[in-house]
């Protein structure tokens, strides 16, 4: 069963609402980047103090069962041959003005209940390529290459590995991404 009002054809947009939400909370003005689809890296444009940050936001819908919400897991976005053979990088991909300063990596399970990884976009990155060394750069134990696909990361559940030398890489990528959970110390 979905989350409610909240899917993966709208995760987006409801997570670039709370993030812009929290930013003008903590003092900053919030300008809109897809009202006018002019930005391929940064989705918000946040300012204060005269300091201007560009910022991505990368939303996951939270599933709600019988049991109830899942754990919080979040999303860097899609792999692809170029992502995973280490020939772009996951993040500002396209050159140009918008480059993203702040990576938002928010988990929505609704409008008023989620969860958000709020970082620089260097820590992402890195993060974000530990996933990709863990989960699309190593073989399956019979040999064959993972094909890329969705990027992403539970952040309050251990999952059990058939290969134990992928732990200690998500060890490595929950410790970046602890540090910034839900801080808007931008």
């Amino acid at each position: 069963m979905q989350s409610g009002i909240v899917s993966r054809k709208n995760v987006e947009r409801v997570a670039a609402h709370i993030v812009a939400n929290e930013l003008e909370f903590h003092g900053f003005r919030v300008t809109d980047l897809n009202k006018g689809g002019i930005s391929e890296n940064a989705d918000l444009l946040a300012a204060r103090d005269g300091k201007c940050l560009q910022i991505q936001v990368k939303g996951a819908s939270q599933n709600k069962n019988n049991k109830g919400w899942e754990k919080w897991w979040v999303q860097y976005g899609y792999g692809n041959s170029d992502t995973v053979g280490k020939k772009k990088p996951v993040f500002n991909q396209v050159s140009g003005f918008y480059r993203a300063d702040i990576i938002a990596l928010v988990a929505v399970r609704t409008p008023t209940e989620y969860c958000c990884v709020v970082l620089p976009v260097t820590e992402a990155e890195k993060a974000a390529q530990i996933n990709l060394d863990r989960d699309y750069r190593t073989t399956t134990l019979k040999g064959a290459l993972r094909q890329p696909h969705m990027i992403q990361v539970w952040l309050d559940h251990i999952p059990k590995f058939k290969d134990p030398a992928r732990s200690p890489l998500l060890a490595q990528e929950l410790k970046i991404l602890s540090a910034y959970r839900d801080k808007w110390n931008l």
